[in-house]
């Protein structure tokens, strides 16, 4: 029961550290300025980031497309991560196999991460809501939606490019969680 109740609690607090890192390095991939879109939201991700994201821009390099240090820091979160489930469940860790396994979780809590702006951003669409949010999640979703909107135009007026996404985020998953039993089986 113990162990069930600290694994709820690590999964957890891992899911929400790395979800803030990747939102931040996806903000800035697509250039979006978050403190003018979010305002103190924005404050809130920076403020629960910076305590990793600035000390490894010291060392880490910055182009202007990638960030590196919320991506590294994504990726060190999301491997403390499975090596403390490791350790609770097992006793041990192997270093191979963490490292494996954090790649594949930050990869799956990516496209998580996508699918939940995907199905809010539909879900806005649908109802009148406060036109500020509605273009902060159009702007956010527009990079990985475009392509889509250039192959398949609207049908009968509607947007299906939210639908066709959403199901390849999903192929793509079903492909990572196969990738990831064959590369740890490896490890």
């Amino acid at each position: 029961m113990f162990t069930q109740i600290a694994l709820l609690l690590i999964k957890t607090a891992i899911s929400f550290w790395v979800a803030l890192f990747l939102f931040r390095w996806y903000c800035l991939f697509i250039k979006l300025n978050m403190t003018q879109s979010l305002g103190h939201f924005s404050q809130f991700i920076y403020q629960l980031t910076d305590w990793s994201v600035l000390p490894l821009r010291r060392v880490l390099p910055k182009s202007s497309h990638f960030d590196l240090a919320c991506f590294v820091s994504a990726f060190l979160v999301q491997f403390a991560g499975v090596v403390l489930q490791s350790l609770l469940l097992a006793g041990d860790f192997s270093v191979s196999h963490a490292l494996t396994l954090s790649v594949f979780e930050l990869a799956s809590a990516g496209i998580s991460g996508m699918t939940g702006l995907l199905i809010v951003f539909a879900l806005l669409s649908w109802i009148s809501s406060n036109p500020e949010i509605q273009n902060f999640l159009d702007r956010l979703t527009r990079p990985v939606l475009s392509p889509v909107r250039k192959v398949i135009p609207p049908v009968a007026g509607i947007d299906i490019s939210i639908l066709v996404v959403l199901l390849m985020l999903q192929v793509i998953n079903i492909v990572l969680a196969n990738l990831r039993v064959w590369a740890t089986s490896l490890a």
